[in-house]
């Protein structure tokens, strides 16, 4: 019998997850392999899964954009499936191309606070393919050593100032990535236009890789990164460096991690547990502690350093 009261699930949610868990134990697939983009921030919770179910495992991989696509063909082509997760910001178009299944896991539930919020279908694929169970937020860094509180834009409109001239460092938006899609979703929300991008760019040093950006915070060189991943300085921070995120009190931009099941995934079962168990109390704490922002944040957890619920 698995001890899931930290989960802080009802009695149905409860059964449901004991039963998933014993028929993945039952039918010997027990190692959950994951296709996404990234994973470090992930490992609080992978870990805590395995140590929740005993005997399931989870495999990481990483791939994106160009090699995601050729590996999933490739083995839906060959018939040796492997993945049993994906995680991508761009869920449907995979799901579109028939690499998931409907899922819905047993603990999701719309928040309230969404309506009008955000667009609805960044927590829940219209067709039940994917579901978010958190988001990643992209505010701005600074060199706490070069400005104070006071110094700080108070919103994207004020970077466009001469006075930033020079002093704002961030990633090629041509590039696919954070930048780009914050720049472009900045633009179809009216919050920016083009004029605006105009002159933020003369303002700024523009450089290959967000990385790069957050590395030229760190030393100095820069005082200030618009369009940057919490994340990312939360682990420069921890690592010592001289750098704070900022965000504004409106027109934050996020990109749902949108998670699914894998068409043919050859550990469905354990698959569907891990789906289930990402929405839970115990894996939000995870999520906080790595810097990511729960869609559906419990009342008894608040971020350890600081930062708002997304709500």
């Amino acid at each position: 019998e698995l001890d899931l009261a930290a989960l802080k699930l009802d009695s149905s949610q409860e059964q449901q997850l004991q039963a998933l868990y014993e028929a993945a134990i039952e039918s010997g697939e027990t190692d959950v392999a994951i296709y996404a983009g990234h994973h470090d921030e992930f490992k609080g919770i992978y870990e805590a899964f395995e140590g929740r179910f005993p005997g399931l495992t989870i495999t990481p991989e990483t791939y994106v954009g160009a090699e995601l696509q050729t590996k999933l063909e490739a083995e839906r082509q060959s018939g040796n499936n492997v993945v049993d997760v994906l995680s991508n910001p761009n869920a449907d178009r995979y799901a579109d191309q028939g690499f998931a299944e409907k899922y819905k896991p047993a603990t999701f539930a719309m928040p309230e606070w969404a309506e009008g919020r955000l667009s609805l279908d960044q927590i829940e694929g219209p067709d039940g393919f994917y579901y978010a169970p958190w988001a990643l937020m992209f505010a701005s860094s600074y060199n706490t050593e070069q400005l104070q509180n006071s110094d700080l834009p108070g919103s994207w409109a004020d970077l466009a100032d001469e006075k930033w001239a020079g002093k704002l460092t961030f990633m090629d938006p041509s590039i696919p990535g954070g930048t780009m899609t914050v720049l472009t979703t900045l633009l179809q929300a009216g919050i920016v236009d083009e004029a605006w991008h105009q002159k933020v760019g003369a303002n700024a040093k523009v450089v290959a890789q967000d990385q790069l950006a957050l590395q030229s915070i760190s030393s100095g060189e820069f005082a200030y990164q618009p369009l940057s991943a919490s994340i990312s300085v939360l682990n420069a921070k921890q690592d010592d460096a001289p750098v704070e995120v900022q965000f504004f009190d409106k027109d934050n931009a996020i990109a749902a991690e949108k998670w699914m099941l894998a068409a043919d995934a050859p550990s469905s079962v354990a698959a569907k547990l891990l789906l289930s168990y990402l929405y839970t109390v115990e894996a939000q704490e995870k999520t906080l502690a790595a810097g990511n922002f729960p869609i559906n944040q419990d009342e008894s957890l608040t971020s350890p350093h600081g930062w708002p619920s997304l709500a």
